[in-house]
């Protein structure tokens, strides 16, 4: 008579491992996880101050006293448009919202016109092409690049 064999079918580790991972990270999650505070997390990053600029933009309320006037103007590019208005980048910031970036004056209706943009600040206005620097303390033009 043959020698009947018994086969015992080995269990897979995989399972069993990926199960107590499972249990052993809900458990870390449900102990340290109830007790964050949800306003921490809003100034993650952030320092008071910074916090405040962020929190101001987003209402709408800015403070003039972040605004400084600008000692030199850059003119990073613009865009003219046949219809809406024409958008200026100065000193990376754009003019979508109003044509004065800290303290500096576009006028839009010189916007393209020779390739060159008309800035004022203060008294004293220039026309200067994207990619150049104003010095507006010298009067003069540079090339950026």
């Amino acid at each position: 008579m043959p020698a009947s064999k018994n086969r015992v079918k080995k269990m897979s580790s995989k399972p069993v491992i990926s199960g107590l991972l499972f249990v052993c990270c809900s458990v870390a999650l449900t102990v340290y996880g109830a007790d964050y505070d949800a306003e921490l997390l809003n100034k993650l990053f952030t320092d008071k101050n910074q916090r405040a600029q962020i929190d101001a933009s987003r209402s709408g309320k800015t403070s003039t006293a972040g605004t400084k006037k600008s000692s030199n103007v850059n003119v990073s590019g613009y865009v003219t448009r046949s219809e809406g208005k024409s958008v200026v980048w100065l000193n990376n910031k754009n003019t979508l919202k109003r044509s004065t970036v800290a303290g500096a004056r576009v006028h839009q209706s010189s916007i393209g016109k020779n390739k060159k943009v008309t800035v004022t600040v203060g008294n004293k206005t220039t026309r200067i092409k994207p990619g150049e620097t104003w010095s507006v303390s010298s009067g003069k033009v540079k090339d950026s690049y």
